[in-house]
């Protein structure tokens, strides 16, 4: 357990890196869904996101991901929507039904049925920004005369983007409910990855959307390779070994045991290197995987340290982002807010 002078040392740090990375050049920030866990320091994202919504006006600011079967939809639509309203609409969602039992303990939630909890947290999440009271009684949730006060600065209610990469049912519902579909930092295998990103543009264009497609990606920029792996080598090493040990990885031949995860075979899943390797990398998945957003991670569970990564994010800003910004036009997509389309 943390000491209160590293927790409030750290937040403050958290709170840091997106100042940065707004004058950095990135274009939006994401927080993460954790509950239960010492290393992390902000549990919700709702608590960040709010702090970030004052200390930043440009950069769009988002969940990755909200875990939406924790906690009753209408309490976390009111966090949301104050959020929304304080950054002037530049919130939007990544929302997922969640796959660690810890969390759900640490609340008391039943672990059955968690599909259908999900499906009517959307639902009611769909009625609250109609701005009207209303009713609902459903298996999980019920609301009584409910009214969403304040109602989003964004009519209608923010972007909602779909978590879940690696079932069918979790893509489709991602063209179902949400702007954009997401995928975790894992190593990817093409055909696998098209017959899945082929599955999600489908479902989309079924519905009369524009699909979109958000990969996150583990990252270090550096004068070469070599410098950036032995900056965050050993950091992204031990956190793919905690994922093999949990069978998440090893359906991917290259990666069956913890001996396989190294900086270098690793290499290719990662946008890692010199400036213009990381361009190049970023460039790859755009141009062959056909990825139209990114999403960058610099620290581990493990570190690198607040410092380095508050570094990094202004090195990665001002030597990858801003180029990449600049050769490629500015998104206008329902998935991204109107107040952040630049």
């Amino acid at each position: 357990m943390p000491g209160r002078e590293d927790v409030a040392d750290t937040m403050d740090g958290m709170i840091e890196e997106g100042i940065i990375a707004e004058k950095a050049g990135f274009h939006s920030l994401q927080v993460p869904h954790r509950h239960g866990r010492t290393e992390c320091y902000l549990p919700g994202p709702e608590q960040l996101l709010t702090v970030l919504a004052r200390e930043t006006s440009k950069v769009a600011i988002g969940t990755f991901t909200h875990i939406n079967t924790l906690y009753h939809p209408m309490k976390a639509a009111e966090q949301y929507s104050v959020i929304d309203n304080l950054s002037r609409g530049r919130l939007y969602t990544t929302v997922s039904r969640g796959f660690h039992p810890g969390y759900w303990q640490q609340f008391g939630v039943p672990q059955e049925r968690m599909l259908g909890r999900f499906k009517e947290a959307m639902k009611v999440w769909q009625l609250a920004f109609e701005g009207e009271r209303f009713d609902f009684d459903g298996d999980f949730y019920q609301v009584q005369q409910g009214l969403l006060a304040p109602q989003p600065w964004q009519r209608g209610g923010w972007p909602i983007w779909g978590g879940g990469n690696a079932s069918p049912a979790a893509i489709r519902r991602s063209a179902e409910f949400g702007d954009a579909w997401t995928c975790d930092p894992g190593p990817l295998m093409k055909p696998q990855w098209d017959e899945r990103t082929g599955a999600y543009r489908g479902y989309a264009e079924e519905l009369g959307k524009t699909p979109f497609i958000v990969l996150m990606r583990d990252g270090w920029v550096a004068d070469s390779f070599d410098d950036a792996a032995r900056a965050f080598g050993t950091h992204f090493v031990n956190e793919m070994r905690f994922y093999v040990r949990q069978g998440i990885y090893t359906q991917h031949p290259d990666f069956q045991t913890e001996d396989d995860i190294t900086a270098e075979r690793v290499a290719p899943h990662l946008i890692m290197g010199s400036p213009q390797q990381c361009i190049e990398q970023l460039e790859r998945y755009h141009e062959e995987f056909g990825v139209d957003y990114f999403t960058l991670r610099f620290r581990m569970v493990e570190g690198p340290p607040l410092a380095e990564v508050a570094e990094q994010i202004q090195r990665f800003g001002e030597e990858v982002v801003a180029p990449i910004h600049k050769k490629y036009p500015a998104i206008d997509h329902p998935a991204i807010p109107e107040a952040c389309r630049w």
